[in-house]
């Protein structure tokens, strides 16, 4: 009886090559890299960064005569030949993913081996998207508050242990001339001033960035702006 759980590599269930996999070694957290200052005595402290992680198991090669466990082997090389950091899930903890590439020798003998996996990040990334809006305010993604000004406040709630950087999407319900979002940072996109006295009369796409580069292209700081950019 076949004793593995789902292995998927690069959207590739390579558990199908195995008859069992044991001592998977996953960790806990991250591993961390620390910088210290030599002092008189001991040392001081500098910053810590997170490090590059590793992941392997040992498995033993599905097959009950050669020619089925050389196929399953030649197999499992292909799919371990990348070139780049490809998604790796374990099918007790579904709603992760680790980004790794194959690290140092794949050691085989027989019909068992050891798999090791290098993450360059350091850390595995959630699979699922959560979205926080009016329907479900108050719950466990967080809360948006309208306030008495006409401003919405809005608390996400990060459930994981990494800092987070949310998607944020406007729908006007009336026209306007401007946006403000203020929290470690401010973005304003318009001008506050603006009277609204005159009603577009279709929408137009004011900002379209998902990337910090495209953030830099697209956008300077406010004070090269000039009264007559509209």
């Amino acid at each position: 009886m076949n004793k593995t759980m789902k292995i998927t590599l690069d959207g590739i269930d390579i558990s199908k090559l195995f008859y069992s996999v044991t001592n998977i070694k996953r960790n806990i957290g991250s591993n961390w890299s620390n910088t210290t200052s030599p002092r008189l005595q001991g040392s001081e402290f500098l910053y810590n960064a997170l490090g590059t992680k590793t992941i392997s198991f040992d498995y033993e090669v599905n097959g009950t005569f050669f020619d089925e466990i050389n196929a399953n082997k030649e197999l499992l090389a292909k799919y371990l030949n990348v070139k780049e950091p490809v998604p790796l899930i374990f099918n007790d903890e579904p709603n992760k993913v680790w980004y790794v590439v194959p690290d140092g020798e794949q050691s085989f003998e027989q019909t068992t081996g050891t798999l090791t996996f290098l993450v360059p990040k350091g850390y595995a990334e959630s699979v699922d998207t959560k979205t926080l809006n009016n329907d479900n305010s108050g719950q466990e993604n967080g809360t948006i508050i309208e306030n008495s000004d006409n401003s919405v406040s809005v608390l996400i709630n990060n459930n994981g242990t990494l800092p987070i950087f949310p998607t944020i999407k406007i729908t006007p319900t009336a026209e306007s001339g401007f946006f403000g979002i203020a929290g470690q940072n401010v973005l304003e996109i318009g001008n506050p001033d603006e009277a609204d006295e005159e009603r577009k009369t279709k929408q137009t796409t004011i900002a379209d960035f998902k990337t910090q580069s495209d953030f830099d292209t697209n956008f300077v700081d406010a004070t090269d702006w000039t009264s007559s950019w509209e």
